[in-house]
């Protein structure tokens, strides 16, 4: 979250009434925090000071300072402790253990998975048990105690032992090296050595005590690395000069120094759940190729690259494998896709900036002719191969209706009022009255003489002298006295004919507060689209919020989180295949940025 430089908005100081309010949250988040070290937190008479920050990502966060250290983060009423904090108190929060290797990655916005989490014995039910998903939990090198992040528990306790130590542990949100950690005076995390009591880590598994006594009286070159890295500035009290220049060097030698057997030991550690027989490049790349050929559909395009990876990519994965993107050469799914559009299986398109499309793909590639789906995926590929009802456009019509006007013109055809006909027929009936009376000019064939019943249909107040009209002048005139009508056939039903013009659907944004916008889907229901089920698609595919509701006209619409218009408009488009015509509001859509 504060990996990328953020926007202070305000900052001020904390009156003392602010003080106990903050103090009584906190101890509401963390009851085993006693009342002395929330007073420690949170001083009475220390320089306190509340910045309100707006991050890269357009989340409005508040930050608790204290001597101009960040040591409370609070969103959405969670009060999250900063690594500052944590150095104090290392045993607020639940803690994982992990390789020093690992810091680069968290650092450069990884989150921590389970197979990188360093436990003492073997996992039991008990081990994590004390674990609730989402709950508050920091992340530690092995050797140090020290908190070196923040985060959020991807999942219980119960499930990390169900999913036999796969998958995501923590989500990162905060971590030592950050831009909130540079907000602060940039202290280095002191060196708290692991001590025999596994209540420090809130680990409630006694078996675990000798080990980690073993671990410090045999310090591997990991400790080393982290200790030189982390604490050696800190206890230097003679260097104060040359602190700021050797401060991202310190926090990078944690991980960055350590010798290459070291990282081999660790990543072969991270990857036991992975096939010997099998890269990490050549599943991704399977699972792609069966995503196209056995679960994507010419119908669902467009689809973002994101719902293509979860909704049929991941299927296709093995049971007792996962995917992971960042352990391929690629690093990055974009980077994946990119190769793949050059090897012509696909096209993508960039709606705005980190957000692409899958517009287009090739059933038909040789590279998907003897694809099937991997060993544990039988069940799955069943799954994609039964499709939901499609939706399928109506056709419209443009049409005009007889109005009493125009009833002797077409009485003599057996025409009455209110028959509805096309731009076409209205014209042809037209040209055969002219011809059938011999009203064409002789010398002037583009234009008619007005007969009395031609001129009390088309002659307007004022117009009396007017004895002749141009052929496309007359047609338009007797469809001026005509109303317009429209003709929506859907597969299977009766043709449906409605008075006036057929409504476009809508695509619009408005502001709302705190500088959040919403886009609004108005008119579908017009072209029989179910808004419930096209509401939750959108929610699926975007992982955004999006519900029907009515609008100031009392219609239903579809309300749509943020500026969504360009994949809206896409997907109508692409998926549903009603005409662009019939769409309005594409111009609202964000400009794509260049590169």
């Amino acid at each position: 979250m504060f990996l990328k430089p953020f926007r202070v908005k305000t900052q001020t100081n904390i009156k003392g009434s602010e003080r106990k309010k903050v103090r009584s949250t906190l101890q509401n988040c963390y009851p085993s925090l006693s009342v002395k070290d929330a007073s420690d937190i949170v001083p009475n008479k220390a320089e306190m000071t509340t910045a309100k920050i707006n991050t890269h990502s357009g989340l409005n966060v508040l930050v608790y300072c204290v001597e101009k250290n960040p040591v409370l983060i609070d969103i959405d009423g969670v009060i999250y402790p900063s690594v500052y904090t944590l150095w104090r108190y290392p045993a607020l929060v639940p803690v994982f253990r992990t390789q020093p290797v690992v810091f680069s990655r968290l650092a450069g916005g990884a989150d921590l998975m389970l197979p990188g989490v360093v436990v003492e014995g073997e996992v039991t039910p008990k081990t994590f048990a004390h674990i609730d998903k989402g709950s508050v939990c920091s992340i530690s090198l092995n050797g140090n105690r020290s908190p070196i992040a923040v985060g959020t528990a991807a999942m219980s306790g119960s499930d990390m032992f169900d999913s036999a130590m796969r998958g995501k542990g923590v989500h990162v949100l905060h971590i030592l090296g950050d831009e909130l950690w540079a907000f602060g005076d940039k202290s280095k995390p002191p060196v708290l050595p692991e001590t025999t009591s596994s209540t420090d880590d809130l680990h409630h598994d006694e078996d675990s005590n000798t080990a980690q006594d073993e671990d410090i009286q045999a310090p591997s070159q990991e400790e080393d690395h982290c200790e030189k890295g982390q604490g050696s500035e800190q206890q230097t009290a003679g260097e104060e000069n040359s602190r700021e220049r050797e401060e991202d060097e310190d926090l990078a030698m944690s991980a960055d120094q350590l010798s290459l057997e070291e990282q081999g030991d660790v990543l072969k550690e991270e990857s036991l759940d992975h096939s010997p027989a099998e890269s990490m490049d050549d599943l991704f790349m399977l699972c792609f190729r069966c995503a196209l050929k056995k679960s994507l559909k010419l119908t669902d395009l467009p689809v973002l690259t994101s719902a293509f990876y979860k909704v049929h990519m991941l299927k296709f994965c093995p049971a007792d494998k996962y995917l992971d993107v960042k352990k391929t050469s690629f690093k990055k799914l974009s980077k994946f896709l990119k190769e793949m559009e050059k090897e012509n299986y696909i096209k993508v398109k960039e709606l705005s900036k980190g957000v692409e499309s899958i517009t287009e793909m090739k059933k038909d590639h040789p590279g998907l002719r003897h694809i099937s789906p991997p060993e544990g995926a039988t069940v799955m590929e069943q799954q994609a191969e039964t499709s939901p009802s499609q939706y399928k456009p109506p056709c419209i019509t443009e049409m005009l209706s007889v109005t009493a006007a125009v009833v002797p013109l077409v009485k003599e055809l057996g025409i009455r009022k209110g028959t509805a006909m096309t731009g076409t027929e209205l014209r042809n009936i037209v040209n055969e009255y002219v011809r059938k009376n011999s009203l064409q000019n002789e010398n002037n064939k583009s234009k008619v003489n007005l007969d009395p019943l031609l001129a009390s249909v088309v002659l307007r107040k004022g117009e009396n002298d007017v004895t002749q009209l141009r052929w496309d002048d007359l047609t338009s005139r007797v469809a001026d006295k005509m109303q317009n009508v429209h003709k929506l056939e859907f597969p299977g039903q009766p043709p449906i004919i409605r008075k006036g013009k057929i409504e476009g659907i809508t695509l619009n944004v408005f502001q709302r507060g705190s500088n959040k916008k919403v886009t609004t889907v108005d008119n579908l229901d017009e072209y029989g689209l179910d808004l419930k089920e096209f509401a939750h698609e959108i929610q699926i595919a975007i992982q955004c919020s999006c519900t029907v509701s009515q609008s100031s006209s009392n219609k239903t619409q579809v309300v749509i989180q943020g500026n969504q218009i360009a994949y809206v408009a896409d997907l109508l488009t692409g998926k549903y295949r009603i005409p662009k015509k019939y769409i309005k509001g594409w111009e609202k859509a964000p400009k794509a940025k260049r590169k």
